[in-house]
This record gives C-alpha cells, structure tokens and sequence, in this order.
C-alpha cells in the first residue's frame, strides 16, 4: 500500500512539473488589479496599485548571435516587479532596494520594449527566440523580431499571442466599440490582435507606413482613449493597367473589422509619419519635386486626406519625426517635432519656427525625447534627465527654453525607453560610484564590475534625487 502511494505521489509531481513547464507557476504573490482600463505607463514600466512591474536591466539585443547571449542576458534583463507601496528599503540610493521580484525569465528590457497591463495580466513584448528560414533556406534566429506574451500579475499562465516575422517599427494598444486591440506595423505586416479573445489578424500586407494613435496614459496630461476607430497605411501603387506610374495607395480599414478601402491614389510616394489622436501627418513627392509635409484631421471625414489637408511644414531636406503633441486643459495649442537634432515646433494658428534648449548658459543640442504631457517635454541627454515648460513656445514670447534638470547621471541609456506615473520618471542608467569597502587591514577593495544600465526612478519636481531600483549583477551593490 505504502509501494503505491508513492508511485501514486510521483504521478502527482510529474504532473505539477509538466503543468508548470506548459503554463508557468507563480513566481511571486498575487495582486489584483481595480482598474477597468488599459493601464500603460510607457515602454519601459508600469504601475498596478503601487506595484512597479519592469525590466530590470537594459540589453543591447543587436549584440545577439545565440540563445547562449540570450539567456545570459536573461539573468538581468528579466521582467521584475516592486512594491513600491512601502518606502524603499535600500542601503543607500546608490544599491538596489531589498524586495526585487523576478516575475518572468524573459529578456524584457529591450530597444523594442513594450508593456501594459488589462484586466488581471500584464502584455509584454521579447525578442523572438524562434528560428526562422530566410529565403535560401538557412535558418537563423532573428533577435530583431518581436514575440507578445502575457501573463497573469503573479508571472502564472504564461502564454505566447503572438511572434512576428519582421521587425516591429511601430507597435500601440487602441480601445474601438468597447475592445481593446494590439496593432502593430512589423515588417511590412499590419496586425491586430484582439485582446478580449487573443485572436490574432494580418489586416494588411505589403503595407509601407501607417498612421495609428498614441496608446492611452492616464498619467499623460492630454492623452485620451477617444479616436475615429479607422487605421490609415500606405502600399504601393500596382500598375495593372500599364502606364508605368508609381507611387502610392492610401487606404483605410476601420479597426473593429470590415474591408479595407483605398482613399487616395495620385501617382505621388505618399508616407505616414505620425498621428495625434484623428490628427494625422504625412509626406507626399511626386517625381523630382519637393517633398511636402501635410497634416489633415481625420475626425470627421473619415475617408478622406485629399481635401481640407494643411501644409504642416513647408519642403524640407530633412524628415520630420517624433510628432508630439502640446496642450492646454482648455485646447490643443499645436505639436512639436524633430528635425534631424533639432525640435520643431507649429502652433495652431500656424507659426512655427525651432525651439533652442538650454542648461545654464549651455545650448543642449543632443537630446532624446522621452515624452510630452500637456505644455512638458521631458528630454533625456548622455548624463541627465530634463523637463522643458514649452508655455511660452507656444504663447508666442519666446523660442528658447531654460531646462529644469530632474537628475544628472554619469551614464543615462541612449534610447526612448522610459515610464512615468505622474510623480517619477523611470529611466535607464548606469551605476554611479560609490565609497569602496575596506578590509580588516584598511585598505580599499576594489568593486566587482558592473557595466550595466539598469531601471531608476526620479521624482519630477527636479530635486536632483534618485532610487536605483534594478537588482544588480554584483552583490556588494545590493542591500
């Protein structure tokens, strides 16, 4: 009897393992989550009720070859999590807080990071581990390529909705009759995915730049959820009836499900380069002419570009970028914008002109923006962290603007990866120096090297303070 409950007691093991390897077991504690909406703090973190769930350290996936360099990665690039309900326990801001959690194996902090929470999971996006085969028929592991995972809030029922077979240049998670959908551009493949069933669509092919709006930040001061619910792409212009012109397809598909349409078709290269809630942008050339960029609200005439388009700037050498928005709690005052090194910027009323940055004395002509929330941009540099007041920008009084310095580091990640939840912003560093230790005989130890960025917070109100929060690679700089 004893020979068979133990047999019996076996069965039961193998089964727990097998479950776990098929779904994945809890990692750490469960926590629910109150809110009804898309929780979405950035690319790089996000906050459920005081719990911060993030990647604990950046890699550099293009140094990728093998699953060797992926899983070594793994072990400090994993998907953490933190109670920040409780004030830190740290030795000094300087060494990781005690209560670092490991949530999922993956590496999560990433170039192409993205993160959310809906419901009782969190979505989070990985390089792709998958092999595929190229056309010679080679099979090789494409690093560049995304995989979108999700998992309950403690790490449990892991599963896999989706693995891309090109890169991701443009990824967001937009609600349309009361669902809500991840799209994204990856490779020349427009996809949905529907997240209240996990279902999965190519909505389009061959598709060569699309115009979606901003995911939804509730901490993001004139960010909403409210769009027109259609999706504009471009392809290329098929020449089926053989007079050898080019150019480009504009078409629209409403998001919630339908056939798509073609809108416009002038024998001109028409290019998607950014959107604003129904407010979309985009270049048109024809031929050797200048290129022109245009913008056109689309919150009316839903299938329409052609008419009532505005000149967003005039003919440019250099492509615009990183359209942002800029408003007031009573009305949108206009929209910045880069221009190669350079932030642009056209109020409403259709002035426009180039905004000069400076710390101190100093003009900042190198900056990455993270992002802007009402009449704040906040820029990162090589070594800090800034917000910009874009008020009088766009009052009319003046072009240059003083920075605020939230925080100075000696090495901030060159990138856009950030979060923000009102009161910090998250960003990546490296670790700054700190006292050596001494032994028995009072002579300095020299510390173990670390070289990695990993997450830190800091509040906004510009105090020069921070919280490293990742768990670092070396034990003398945790506590």
């Amino acid at each position: 009897m004893k020979k068979f409950t133990k047999i019996l007691c076996c069965v039961a093991m193998l089964g727990f393992f097998a479950t776990c390897a098929l779904t994945g077991c809890a990692t750490v504690g469960n926590i629910k989550n109150t809110s009804q909406e898309l929780i979405y703090n950035g690319n790089s973190a996000v906050m459920v009720e005081g719990y911060l769930y993030y990647g604990n350290a950046f890699a550099d996936t293009s140094s990728f070859n093998n699953m060797t360099d992926y899983k070594n990665n793994a072990k400090l690039s994993y998907l953490a999590r933190l109670n920040t309900n409780e004030a830190l326990s740290a030795k000094t801001v300087d060494h990781s807080p005690k209560g670092v959690e490991m949530v999922t194996k993956d590496v999560n902090a990433h170039s192409r990071d993205f993160m959310f929470v809906l419901g009782q999971y969190i979505y989070y996006v990985t390089p792709n581990t998958q092999k595929a085969t190229n056309s010679e028929g080679t099979a090789s592991h494409y690093f560049n390529y995304s995989t979108l995972y999700r998992s309950k809030l403690n790490g449990n029922s892991k599963k896999k909705l989706y693995t891309t077979n090109g890169e991701v240049s443009n990824i967001e998670v937009l609600k349309t009759d009361g669902t809500y959908y991840v799209v994204m551009l990856a490779g020349e493949n427009l996809i949905k995915i529907n997240l209240s069933n996990n279902k999965s669509e190519v909505i389009a092919e061959g598709v060569k730049s699309v115009a979606l709006p901003k995911t939804y930040e509730k901490n993001k001061f004139g960010s909403t959820l409210d769009w027109n619910g259609v999706i504009y792409y471009t392809t290329e212009e098929k020449n089926e009836s053989g007079s050898g012109r080019t150019g480009s397809v504009v078409n629209c598909i409403q998001l919630s499900g339908g056939e798509s349409k073609e809108i416009y078709s002038q024998g001109t290269t028409v290019e998607f380069i950014g959107r604003e809630k129904d407010v979309i942008f985009f270049t048109e050339k024809k031929g050797s002419l200048e290129t022109e960029t245009y913008m056109r609200d689309c919150s009316q005439d839903i299938e329409e570009i052609s008419t009532n388009r505005q000149l967003f700037i005039s003919s440019s050498a250099t492509a615009i970028t990183d359209i942002r928005l800029v408003c007031s709690s009573a009305r949108d005052l206009g929209f910045v914008y880069m221009v190669g090194s350079n932030m642009g910027f056209r109020r409403t009323n259709g002035s426009k002109g180039t905004i000069i940055f400076k710390n101190g004395t100093d003009a900042v002509s190198t900056f990455n923006v993270l992002l802007v929330s009402g009449r704040t941009a906040y820029l990162s540099t090589e070594t800090a962290v800034f917000s910009a007041d874009l008020s009088a920008v766009f009052a009319g009084t003046s072009t240059s603007v003083q920075l605020q310095k939230i925080v100075e580091m000696t090495a901030v990640q060159s990138g856009k990866l950030y979060a923000f939840d009102g009161d910090y912003i998250y960003y990546y560093a490296k670790l700054e120096e700190v006292e050596k230790e001494k032994d028995e005989d009072g002579n300095e130890i020299e510390p173990e090297p670390d070289d990695n960025y990993y997450l830190y917070r800091a509040k906004i109100g510009g105090v020069d303070k921070y919280d490293l929060l990742g768990l670092t690679q070396i034990e003398s700089r945790r506590s």
